[in-house]
């Protein structure tokens, strides 16, 4: 199962580093194999990676929290979005901006 997630506040952010943040206190994306696919395809994953130095691949899980790279992944989230995969990268820019704006992270468990 692939997860897309960002904590509601930075007590949640806290708590999901140690593996005990609640449900309610997250906001989540589950992927279907479809969608993952399309984010593959799109080249979004390897612009994200490439760009920040990260490593979001399968098997890994990956932190975005600061500021700037919050902003840089929503750049590049928009430059990737395409009609095809409108649904599945409208979710991730939705979370992404929740997390600018909570001050909080992304957080990507493959």
């Amino acid at each position: 199962m692939k997860v897309i997630c960002t904590p509601l506040t930075l007590e949640a952010m806290s708590l999901l580093d140690v593996d005990e943040c609640p449900e309610s206190l997250l906001e989540s994306v589950i992927l279907t194999r479809e969608e993952y696919g399309q984010l593959i395809e799109s080249g979004v994953l390897e612009a994200i990676n490439t760009t920040l130095g990260k490593i979001i691949d399968d098997y890994e899980d990956e932190a975005i929290y600061n500021f700037e790279e919050l902003t840089k992944t929503l750049e590049i989230l928009n430059n990737h979005l395409t009609h095809e995969n409108s649904s599945t990268m409208s979710k991730i820019i939705a979370l992404n901006t929740l997390a600018i704006k909570n001050r909080t992270g992304l957080f990507f468990f493959f």
